[in-house]
């Protein structure tokens, strides 16, 4: 008998009829496992991330600037209440309780930019589709998510403007081509003797216009005895005034008065567009410190041929808190009209003193601003501001400097190491380059040969002097008023508490 089952099991043993079938039914056991986790890992994973996404933007929620301007409870019921409705929309697949989600707002007082930080953190459970298979109902799942931000400081903000006559030179394309086509170049220097750079300014019949000391414009007939003769209404011409108690309508004038006088358009100028671009900036930097419930101050200077040494050279207006409507008003009014300094001809500012034509000191103007400007605070108090320099210009110098001579260039190492100076004392510069095209030159001799060649410096140059992320160009035909106001944004939005 024993002999039989032996021969009977070797016989079962080598037999391969049924082998196919069975190796494949205990395969199956360990593939349905695999796929059922597979399914259920999957669908977790996909949960994982969209919570992960939802907790980011409950932790940001906590620290966007509207927020850092309430309490931190505040702060934290808005993460949760966030967090929790989003939870909710993602379906039955999540097992979500409000008890497993964990906010917290932690102040920052003694980092390098004071603020505050949110910290969301998480559990859930992910239900299993193949739950009765795996013996497991559910997958857990948990994340957290960090973020922080900083209050926004009170700044001072030190506008200064390049009111050179080299910024007389009209904003737009077709204003470069009018003025040509008047005066035959394209500058508009405020001259009092303007025909002695043949700058003729003439009505439509072809009469040189003469200006009285009030301003007012008259056609000349003809000058006879030192007399200026014009015709009056009644088609008479009659005695006006002395020729030396007024002067010659010169290119800014035109420009100014193209329409009233000879009914054809007006010509912008760059310093015109660069005061409508203050004009403009002072109400929208209320409006963006009354966002963030803090409180600018701006003052307003200008620089051009030198700095006299008084503590208020160039001022335009002061420096003022930007709190009231009748504040801003006050800045925005003594921003108008915008003083640029008269020269009787080129070279001569007066019709005594010749200073050969140095008409854009920056170094002065540095050194003054340095001056004028406090060491800056951490910005966490009114009382304890920050400071932020603006410099609106064309970025070309026109000036003696020592050790080097007379410059008509960029920006010397002198220049930058002021601009490294004032940076050191953790003052900002943003400067707003209205760019010095060669094709303003076209006419004039001396600048195509003194001035083209060294324009494609001045960019770099002016980059170098402003803070990081604080330079913009413009160029002919863009706004110069968006420009700075882009800029400011940017300084605003880069602006961080400090210790």
């Amino acid at each position: 008998m024993k002999e039989r089952v032996t021969a009977l099991l070797a016989k079962f043993r080598t037999s391969r009829r049924g082998n196919v079938l069975m190796i494949f039914a205990f395969a199956m056991i360990p593939m349905v496992f695999a796929t059922g986790m597979g399914v259920d890992y999957s669908r977790a994973a996909r949960l994982q991330s969209k919570l992960d996404a939802i907790g980011d933007a409950a932790a940001l929620a906590a620290v966007t600037q509207p927020m850092m301007l309430k309490s931190d409870d505040e702060a934290k019921t808005t993460a949760e209440n966030m967090f929790v409705a989003q939870a909710a929309s993602l379906g039955s697949d999540l097992i979500f309780n409000s008890d497993d989600l964990d906010v917290t707002i932690t102040p920052i007082y003694n980092a390098s930019s004071p603020g505050r930080e949110a910290v969301v953190t998480w559990h859930a459970q992910s239900k299993n589709a193949f739950g009765g298979i795996l013996g497991k109902e559910t997958l857990a799942i948990g994340g957290t998510s960090t973020a922080t931000a900083d209050k926004a400081p009170y700044i001072n903000f030190y506008l200064l403007l390049d009111t050179s006559p080299s910024m007389l030179l009209p904003s737009t394309s077709d204003g470069l081509t009018r003025m040509r086509t008047i005066t035959g170049c394209a500058f508009a220097c405020h001259l009092s003797d303007p025909h002695s750079e043949n700058i003729y300014i003439q009505d439509n019949k072809k009469k040189n216009i003469w200006l009285d000391s009030n301003g007012n414009a008259y056609s000349v007939d003809n000058v006879s005895n030192g007399y200026i003769y014009s015709t009056n209404s009644k088609g008479k011409s009659v005695k006006i005034a002395k020729e030396s108690s007024g002067m010659y309508a010169d290119s800014y004038w035109l420009a100014h008065n193209n329409l009233a006088y000879n009914g054809k358009p007006n010509i912008e100028m760059r310093i015109d567009a660069e005061q409508e671009a203050v004009q403009q900036l002072v109400p929208t930097a209320k409006e963006i410190a009354d966002d963030n419930k803090v409180m600018y101050r701006m003052g307003v200077y200008r620089f051009d041929y030198y700095s006299p040494k008084t503590s208020n050279y160039g001022q335009v207006a002061p420096l003022t808190d930007l709190d009231s409507d009748s504040n801003v008003q006050s800045v925005v009014t003594k921003s108008t009209n915008l003083p640029m300094t008269l020269w009787y001809q080129n070279g001569w500012i007066s019709s005594s003193s010749n200073i050969d034509d140095q008409s854009t000191n920056f170094k002065s103007a540095f050194d003054q601003m340095n001056s004028i400007m406090p060491n800056p605070g951490t910005g966490q108090t009114k009382d304890d501001p920050q400071e932020v320099m603006f410099i609106i210009t064309d970025g070309m110098s026109d000036e003696n400097l020592s050790g080097m001579g007379r410059t008509h260039r960029e920006l010397q190492p002198t220049h930058l190491d002021q601009c490294e100076a004032i940076k050191k004392r953790n003052i900002r510069i943003a400067i707003l380059y209205t760019e010095y095209l060669p094709e303003s030159l076209t006419g004039d001799n001396w600048s195509q040969t003194n001035v083209a060649p060294y324009l494609p410096n001045v960019a770099p140059a002016l980059q170098s002097c402003a803070s990081p992320g604080l330079y913009q160009k413009v160029s002919t035909d863009d706004s110069i008023p968006d420009a700075l106001n882009a800029l400011f944004r940017q300084a605003v939005a880069t602006a961080h508490l400090t210790q």
